[in-house]
């Protein structure tokens, strides 16, 4: 970092926290004092057993809880609501805080539930989390979040890594506990604190009262720090990971807030400088980066629907013919007419409405249930439904004209992991379900209750408790300010009172002879399923005229408030894209807010959305030819028999129970068949193993996956027309070990691999064309990361061994838990220095690999032709007993989530 002259804070990054602090004085920063006082004052409070924080769940599947940090005066909570508030901080430039949140609240109740429940303690905390709205207030949330959580997560780590157990082996708990007790440390607190907690310490030979009485006086010990210390000091560590970040980033003596605040620092910015990075600047003694530019506010999104209603008076304002606006306005839209895509299905929905209020308007005793008119429930082969399930009974029931309008509007989709290609959509009628929502939801979902109330053989609910079942669309629809009349609960409630009395559903009857001394009779024996009830008719009738008085009063503005609150929403993510980042999402960002609304709106087609929203879209979609042949369903019920499935019965589930999960297992299979279609259309290649995710699955074969995952691959190529990719899930694997080494120059190929010493291994990324990030991920034998630590990167630069310097990695191969049995190398692109670099001809790099004993090795492999901005360098990997090192170079164009996601780290952006 370039300057003038050295700042306060330079020496201060790797200073001790007391020596820090005293800088931080000598500098006459002062900013941090009230924070401090109130966060000494609750933790005090904590320590002595108070609750420090509460939390409320929310009612409903898609609700919000609602937390509260306790024992605020009123002066306190005017003070937070402007400091912490998530409007006031967004005006100050925090647009990267997201609308909702899962915070581990109960870590704050910890000491108070250690007091007063010692039995339960960490039991009763976990069960205080919380996913927590951002959109209004919420300044409590944003308060633990960023400053609370982490302090009281440090300081209770011994109580909570005591309670998940001891580690795998003697080293990794040696060094778990050697962190802890530098952690403790650096805040102040005596070696004593730990005695019995620390590796060696005894735990293990406490009994239950023993460990109880250990955790109080792990307690008591803490609340004998003045808390004010314990504050400071982790307050100041955390300040120091900014410093460091910005020292990483700072050119010319500044740098962007976007290129410093990740998501690691994202809750110190919040916490410590109330999201305001000109304070950060000012704390830093650092002028504004020239390009810098704070957002106080977001623009208001413009949809750019319902135009072709205007063209009338768009054409006589103008004065030229009115067919001219159409063709201006279809070639601005993209289609073939003026009609923009999100319309026609606005006004599909409508007839598609009229229909199936007609199929239940008609609905008689004596008929099939209309259970199956809406596709919204689970695809399954592999068994016989005697409760009156139809699937895809809309195919039967509703217009033909309606099916293939619905058909020919959904037939499409973007799937959010691979957005350059729009793919087929094998649940189309599932996809309009959905933009109908919650209105849908409810009236399909009364009907189908007064139905199974008086025909059989079971409800879910009885009449009188719709509104609590129902409780969840009905908020929504009140949300929308169309809510269902209370009089349908009320008639309802009283025509159920008026049903005629329950007879039994006679499934199977049988009369036996019975001769006896004294005469014969006939003995009757009779199986029987549910009851049933007399009065459909009339339920049928009061829901119809309530769910017409509906339609008439709500469903025009229903149906644009869910078109107009999908696009809005997604133009204001993506005004928050701007505001956060600097520049506009790439289509793969873009997609990881938009597909949903692009699923139901526009038929997967982002292009069309960005349109909509009054956004240029940064790429076009590619239209791959279409693999699925004609229905999804039809088609993976082909798949299920051509696997040899047979829908089990009642006889084989009782007998064979073994046999009916296989089936079931063929079933999943088959429904699965139609998610590899779609990759297979994204990638315009066979789907590999891993790419579908092959391990979540059974695969009930004798062999297992390997042999399931080649006749499943046949099946499909058979079905499809397409050439199948034979090789077992462990193929590729087994390629690239069985490609020789090379040994002139030390060059490795890709595919290639080469022996390490047990030893320190250094890999070094040289990239040319655009800055590059070198990271590292510790996988298990799963292939999957332990938890989102085992991501090493610079604002987490080492974990069990592995350490990442700049450009560079080094992994102590001694070090490396026996739970590691691989080490991924990984350069990604700095999209916010270079958005639009891509790994090509323009952008290359080569990895060295080498280690103290002379191994020197270095692969560079072919440019990429992909847009891939993320890439797996090489994988140190465990070997018999040994290690070696594989050059893999395999691309992602889906960025550094679509890697995440196959390692299972969690990553918001």
């Amino acid at each position: 970092m370039a300057s003038d002259q050295p700042r306060w804070w330079q020496p201060a990054i790797d200073a001790l926290p007391e020596e820090c602090l005293a800088l931080e004085a000598a500098a006459g920063q002062q900013r941090f004092a009230e924070l401090d006082v109130l966060a000494a004052r609750l933790l005090a409070a904590a320590l002595g057993g108070q609750r420090v924080a509460s939390v409320v769940s929310g009612t409903g599947a898609q609700a919000a809880d609602n937390v509260t940090v306790l024992g605020l005066g009123g002066q306190e909570v005017a003070w937070c609501g402007e400091t912490f508030g998530v409007q006031e901080q967004q005006q100050r430039g925090a647009w990267y805080l997201p609308q909702k949140l899962s915070l581990k609240a109960g870590a704050v109740n910890v000491p108070h539930l250690v007091r007063g429940r010692p039995a339960h303690a960490l039991t009763l905390a976990a069960d205080d989390s919380a996913s927590v709205s951002l959109v209004d207030g919420a300044a409590d949330a944003v308060l633990l979040w960023a400053v609370l959580i982490p302090l009281f997560e440090t300081l209770i780590e011994p109580i909570r890594v005591r309670a998940a157990g001891p580690a795998k082996a003697d080293e990794d708990q040696q060094r778990l506990w050697s962190g802890i007790e530098e952690r403790y440390r650096l805040l102040g607190i005596g070696e004593d604190a730990l005695e019995e907690f620390r590796f060696g310490g005894g735990w293990h030979e406490l009994d239950r009262y023993g460990q109880q009485r250990a955790r109080l006086r792990l307690l008591d010990a803490l609340a004998s720090v003045d808390p004010l210390q314990l504050v400071t000091r982790h307050r100041i560590q955390q300040v120091q990971a900014l410093m460091a970040g910005f020292a990483r980033k700072a050119k010319n003596g500044t740098a962007l807030a976007r290129r410093v605040v990740t998501r690691t620092l994202q809750p110190v910015v919040s916490g410590y400088f109330a999201g305001d990075w000109l304070a950060v600047l000012d704390y830093l003694q650092a002028p504004p980066h020239p390009d810098e530019e704070v957002i106080t506010a977001l623009p208001e999104p413009r949809l750019y629907v319902g135009m072709s209603s205007q063209a009338a008076g768009m054409a006589a304002e103008v004065g030229i013919p009115e067919g001219e606006i159409h063709a201006m306005l279809a070639a601005f839209l993209g289609g073939p007419t003026s009609l923009s895509p999100v319309e026609e299905r606005a006004a599909a929905l409508r007839d598609w409405w009229t229909a199936f209020d007609q199929a239940h308007t008609i609905q008689r005793p004596g008929m099939r249930p209309l259970w199956g008119l809406v596709d919204n429930e689970l695809m399954a082969f592999s068994w016989q439904d005697d409760h009156g399930f139809t699937q895809q009974l809309y195919r039967q029931v509703l217009p033909v004209s309606v099916n293939e309008r619905v058909d020919r509007l959904w037939e499409s989709l973007t799937l959010q992991r691979h957005p350059r290609a729009i793919v087929s959509n094998p649940r189309p009628h599932q996809s309009m379900a959905e933009a109908l929502g919650p209105a849908l939801e409810f009236w399909q979902g009364v009907a189908l209750t007064a139905w199974f109330v008086c025909e059989g053989p079971y409800s879910r609910t009885s009449l009188s408790g719709v509104a609590d079942y129902y409780s969840r669309p009905l908020t929504a629809l009140r949300a929308t300010g169309c809510p269902v009349a209370p009089g349908l609960f009320e008639e309802l409630h009283t025509a159920e009172r008026r049903l005629g009395p329950e007879e039994a559903i006679i499934k199977e009857s049988r009369e036996f002879p019975v001769d006896t001394p004294i005469g014969s009779f006939t003995m009757t024996s009779s199986l029987s399923s549910g009851t049933r009830r007399e009065g459909f008719e009339h339920l049928r009738d009061i829901i119809t005229r309530h769910r017409r008085a509906w339609v008439k009063q709500y469903l025009d503005t229903y149906l644009q408030q869910r078109w107009r609150t999908a696009l809005e929403d997604v133009a204001r993510a993506h005004h928050r894209f701007v505001a956060a980042k600097g520049r506009p999402p790439t289509l793969i960002q873009f997609a990881q807010f938009a597909t949903t609304a692009a699923n139901q709106w526009t038929g997967g087609d982002l292009g069309a959305l960005y349109t909509a929203i009054g956004e240029p879209a940064p790429a076009q979609q590619q239209r791959p030819t279409r693999l699925l042949p004609g229905d999804g369903h039809d088609f993976a019920h082909r798949v299920y028999t051509a696997l040899g499935g047979t829908a089990a019965d009642n006889d084989l589930r009782m007998n064979q129970p073994e046999e009916a999960q296989r089936q079931w297992q063929l079933s999943r299979l088959a429904v699965e068949s139609l998610r590899y279609l779609q990759l297979y259309e994204a990638l315009g290649q066979p789907p590999t193993p891993k790419q579908f995710g092959s391990p979540r699955l059974t695969w009930p074969w004798p062999g297992g996956e390997a042999e399931g995952w080649a006749l499943f691959q046949h099946t499909l190529a058979t079905l499809t027309g397409t050439c199948p990719d034979l090789r077992a899930p462990d193929a590729a694997a087994a390629q690239s070990a069985s490609v020789p080494q090379h040994d002139v120059g030390n060059v490795l190929s890709k595919g290639s691999n080469a022996a390490l010493r047990a030893e320190p291994v250094t890999v070094h990324v040289i990239a040319s064309g655009a800055p590059v990030d070198v990271s590292a991920a510790l996988l298990t034998c799963h292939g999957t990361v332990r938890g989102d630590h085992d991501l090493v990167f610079y604002n987490h630069p080492h974990q069990d061994g592995v350490r990442a310097s700049g450009d560079t990695i080094t992994a102590d191969l001694p070090r490396l838990p026996d739970g590691i049995h691989a080490v991924a190398v990984i350069a990604s692109i700095d999209l916010e220095a270079e958005p639009t670099a891509a790994f090509d001809r323009d952008t290359t790099w080569r990895a060295d690999v080498t280690q103290a004993s002379s191994t020197s090795l270095s692969f560079a492999p072919q440019p990429f032709t992909s847009g891939e901005t993320v890439t797996i360098v090489v994988e140190i990997y465990r070997h018999s007993s040994g290690w070696k090192v594989r050059a893999v170079g395999q691309g992602y164009d889906t960025g550094l989530a679509g890697l995440a996601t196959d390692y299972g780290i969690n990553i918001e952006n």
